[in-house]
């Protein structure tokens, strides 16, 4: 009866409004299994669990809740919206099918129109999240969940509205023409749906507003949709001297809004923020953003955190975000599929520097069935996304495996094609490994910028070989610049240790010291840093992340190489060597301070500081002041210790102060 009041007073409260969106969090009903008469609206569910959404499971699960529908909503369009489910989900109301939707990343509607009754609606859900043939990804190192794991939402519309049914898209699409600083030249196209018998003229006015709301240019224009159908409306106007989106320095947003009316009210609306930036990949400048070159501090990241899986909140996600900004990150690869639309908004309003991702990863297939759902998958991210400030390349793949028994390259280009009739303002990338590369050599130069994960230090090689690979494989693809898309090492805060002569790659999978990690990230930046013809390098990964099959560490089933551990309570050495690099704001600290038990009565101090100089304290004895190794790295060797504990200290003079940090180690002979 409560949730019934609830959807009556917002239909009454909201009967004026031209659309409405409201959340089904609450009020669900669970079942683990198969259980093939739970689409049935008589079905008995009262011995299910309770659940809220984003709720995730492994394998099958059915999801059922009723949907109370006032007589308010007689002569409106209900629609059900998922932000997504994995794998495959199929929905029922009443019991007759909605529809299917094959892939776990992307959001998709289904109208409810048809089948809906005043009263109570019976709406069922299953999700299932097993490996298909037809459904990408068909590998990949991480935990796939399942489940309805993000939100779901009910949508009330009039019967002309805008398309909430293109591809799971908002119906709106903002394409950017001629920007510079001078103008920009803006069309933004609108799918419009007529529900109704006969066809209706509708006005359609399209308004930019300024980040204050304030009218900057509209266009107008009369438009004849058929009956029961949609039909695209495409619209121009001009900026003059437009405020440009300029990244993390100025991720200036302006909203375009449009509103369908006839002679009476608005019937339907809906805005879009629009940020307005030219952008280009140089193989002589790096990575141009509004003409000036810059080389991308990006990290990559996994959807997932401790205890809730890919079942995150939005203040998750703001935490995420808010932990990458303190690192000073200004690019995102978001691995490897389409994420939640919520952080993409994030990344709009923080001027991050986006890939985003097709989950076509390590396995492909020749099939029909493969290739169509990999368009289908690539066709829903584009239109999804595109209107995105931050999305600057679409990846179709990542390290495709030269094991497979079909031939990558007809797959690949076909994506290729489509994501170009989508959207041609953008490029197309992929990532491949060095045995990708060599073992299939037409499929890295089908992308428009070539992007490659490597690991020396931890997979290959010594940490110090990363600008040998660079310059290797930037000579191979023709000098045209390369991004690196992954590179890293594992390391756990737990596990530690000093000395690494001889060492000259990966440790044991139940050894990961802290330490290493971070020699790792210090030799791979360094190349990096010295080569403008990487306009952009992701390290792998921000956050620590599920993958079942692993067994490393000191956690069972996690990949271990984010900065930050899974539940985001501790920043790993690594973190503040980047922070060092990549901030202004005045910073010191000791790295190693989780090694607290000393064995040696001698011992490395290493410091990571964006200041000039940095002063050592131990047990309150000053040692000579340290300069940076251009890196932000000040290391002192063999500094004595006390038996019992020692107090490590370290000043940093700054512009805003002193900057300090502290740590004890006790040294046991």
């Amino acid at each position: 009866m409560k949730t019934a009041l609830l959807f009556l007073l917002a239909a009454i409260a909201y009967a004026d409004e031209p659309r409405t969106l409201t959340r089904l969090d609450r009020d669900w009903k669970f079942f683990a299994g198969e259980e093939p008469a739970a689409s049935a609206p008589q079905f008995d569910d009262a011995a299910w669990q309770s659940v809220s959404v984003p709720h995730t499971w492994n394998a099958d699960a059915n999801h059922r809740r009723q949907i109370d529908a006032p007589a308010a909503w007689k002569g409106k369009r209900v629609f059900i919206r998922f932000e997504a489910a994995s794998l495959v989900a199929k929905a029922w109301l009443n019991g007759k099918l909605l529809g299917e939707h094959k892939g776990g990343f992307q959001a998709f509607c289904f109208e409810l129109t048809p089948y809906l009754q005043t009263g109570r609606n019976s709406l069922a859900v299953r999700v299932d999240n097993s490996r298909r043939e037809d459904v990408i990804p068909l590998g990949g190192d991480f935990t796939i969940f399942g489940g309805l794991y993000r939100p779901v939402s009910l949508l009330i519309t009039s019967t002309l509205n805008i398309s909430p049914l293109d591809h799971g898209s908002w119906g709106m699409f903002v394409r950017q023409q001629n920007v510079s600083e001078d103008r920009a030249d803006v069309e933004v196209t609108t799918e419009i749906s007529n529900g109704s018998p006969a066809p209706r003229s509708v006005w359609v006015q399209l308004t930019l507003l300024d980040d204050r709301g304030q009218r900057v240019a509209t266009a107008r224009q009369l438009a004849l949709i058929p009956r029961s159908a949609a039909k695209s409306v495409a619209q121009k106007i001009t900026i003059a001297r437009p405020h440009l989106w300029n990244g993390v320095a100025d991720p200036y947003l302006y909203t375009a809004r449009v509103e369908l009316s006839q002679a009476g009210p608005i019937l339907d609306a809906l805005d879009q923020t629009v940020g307005l930036r030219y952008f280009r990949f140089d193989a002589a400048g790096g990575f141009l953003l509004n003409g000036k070159p810059r080389q991308i501090h990006g990290v990559c990241r996994h959807q997932d955190w401790d205890g809730t899986g890919w079942a995150i909140t939005e203040k998750q996600q703001d935490l995420d975000m808010q932990i990458m900004r303190e690192m000073g990150v200004d690019g995102i690869r978001l691995a490897h599929y389409q994420h939640d639309d919520y952080f993409y908004r994030l990344c709009d309003r923080y001027g991050m520097i986006v890939w985003t991702e097709l989950p076509m990863v390590n396995d492909v297939r020749g099939g029909t069935p493969f290739l169509e759902n990999a368009r289908e998958q690539l066709t829903e991210l584009i239109r999804q996304n595109r209107n995105h400030a931050s999305v600057m390349m679409w990846s179709l793949y990542n390290e495709i495996g030269p094991g497979n028994r079909d031939d990558p390259v007809p797959i690949v280009e076909s994506l290729k094609q489509l994501a170009k009739l989508e959207d041609p303002s953008r490029p197309t990338t992929g990532a491949l490994s060095i045995d990708g590369i060599e073992k299939l050599p037409g499929v890295g130069p089908l992308s428009d910028v070539v992007a490659l994960n490597v690991y020396p230090g931890w997979y290959i090689q010594t940490p110090q070989a990363m600008g040998a690979i660079l310059d290797r494989w930037n000579e191979y693809y023709g000098s045209r610049g390369i991004i690196l898309s992954e590179y890293g090492a594992g390391a756990s805060v737990k596990q530690h240790q000093q000395d690494f002569t001889g060492r000259t790659g990966r440790a044991p999978n139940d050894w990961h010291p802290e330490e290493y990690q971070a020699l790792v990230h210090e030799a791979n930046y360094a190349a990096v840093k010295a080569r403008p013809f990487v306009p952009a390098a992701f390290l792998w990964c921000m956050f620590d992340f599920a993958s079942a099959g692993r067994h490393e560490g000191d956690t069972p089933g996690i990949n271990d190489k984010g900065l930050v551990t899974r539940d985001r309570k501790v920043k790993k050495d690594a973190f503040y060597f980047y922070k060092a690099n990549w901030t202004a704001e005045p910073m010191v600290y000791i790295a190693s301070r989780r090694d607290t038990n000393r064995t040696g009565g001698e011992t490395p101090v290493k410091v990571y500081s964006n200041c000039a100089r940095v002063t050592l304290k131990v047990n309150g004895k000053v040692y000579e002041e340290a300069a940076g190794d251009g890196l932000h790295v000040f290391s002192w060797q063999a500094v004595p210790l006390a038996e019992g504990e020692n107090k490590i200290e370290v000043e940093a003079p700054s512009p805003r102060g002193v900057q300090r940090d502290s740590c004890v180690w006790t040294y046991r002979p």
